[in-house]
């Protein structure tokens, strides 16, 4: 004879509903919170990709410029997401503005390293000058000391 230990608690059906329910109901307000969090954030975000690189921002709207030129629907879509999903698109355009300057100055380190730095230098005149000559103090042989000093004549 097989003896079976139950605990007191019972994992059926309606529990395992339960508690799917309360993880979505919990996922719901995270995601929401997250999303209130994006939209307080965007605005400051747009803001830092133009002191970043306020070429990214610049090539969107002329992308989106150009899609609504040779597809008039998908730029209208790409009009209201920007719109209504601005809490997506700014963040992501900060992405793109951090990411190109990090590539930036990866390749601006690359060029110092095998390049060298550049230093400013002032041009000299290479022309000697017609001044008179320096007159410089002769310079005494010491006296011949042996064989060994004369090897080096």
């Amino acid at each position: 004879m097989t003896y079976r230990k139950t605990s007191g608690f019972r994992f059926d059906g309606i529990t395992g509903v339960l508690i799917l329910v309360a993880f979505l109901v919990a996922m719901y307000f995270i995601v929401k919170g997250m999303l209130i969090v994006l939209a307080i954030a965007a605005p400051l975000m747009l803001i830092a990709t133009l002191i970043i690189d306020r070429s990214v921002v610049i090539n969107y709207v002329k992308w989106i410029g150009s899609t609504l030129k040779s597809n008039p629907l998908l730029g209208v879509g790409a009009i209201l997401f920007t719109i209504f999903g601005y809490m997506f698109v700014f963040p992501f355009l900060f992405g793109k503005a951090i990411l190109k300057k990090k590539f930036k100055d990866a390749k601006q380190q690359y060029e110092n390293r095998t390049q060298g730095e550049l230093v400013d230098f002032e041009e000299i005149e290479s022309k000697p000058s017609r001044e008179k000559p320096l007159d410089l103090p002769k310079i005494k042989q010491p006296a011949k000391k042996g064989e060994y000093d004369q090897l080096f004549e």
